[in-house]
């Protein structure tokens, strides 16, 4: 397994990620995005590649905002799940939130509670996330709102 960034891939590392989250959009347990949104905040993801082949992705948009980031766009492909990759790409998320200066990451989630709360996130309010994110929120979809502080222990 190779971690890496997307400095250093491909161009069309956009096309990869919409594929590998296409059907997580088509379950509705992702956001749908497009080659555009994801190719300009390609900066944003970390990968997961396997065999040579893209298995897991994350985003993390930092907010700018209270110090905060969001975690979005966190996908593991069908015949790579259950064998912890979800954790370690979290790890690598935390670890890019600390050189980033985030100091508090949040996720939205509607089917992976269970998950977020094993990893130690504490789930919050809307009222707590940053105002242009509340703004974007989505109601409708009865997102749950996680958050977990980042520092250098917890890594």
């Amino acid at each position: 397994m190779k971690f890496f960034s997307t400095l250093n891939t491909q161009l069309d590392t956009a096309q990869k990620i919409l594929e590998l989250i296409t059907p997580f959009v088509k379950q509705d347990k992702i956001l749908p995005r497009t080659h555009t949104q994801i190719n300009d905040n390609i900066n944003d993801f970390v990968l997961l590649e396997q065999s040579g082949e893209l298995v897991a992705c994350a985003g993390l948009k930092n907010c700018q905002a209270g110090g905060m980031g969001e975690i979005y766009a966190l996908a593991v492909s069908e015949k790579a799940q259950n064998q912890g990759i979800s954790t370690q790409l979290l790890d690598k998320i935390m670890q890019k939130a600390l050189a980033d200066n985030v100091s508090k990451v949040f996720a939205l989630s509607r089917h992976n509670s269970q998950w977020f709360l094993k990893q130690d996130f504490v789930k919050m309010d809307i009222s707590e996330l940053p105002k242009k994110r509340q703004a974007l929120f989505d109601h409708q979809r009865n997102s749950s709102v996680f958050f977990k502080i980042v520092a250098k222990e917890n890594l």
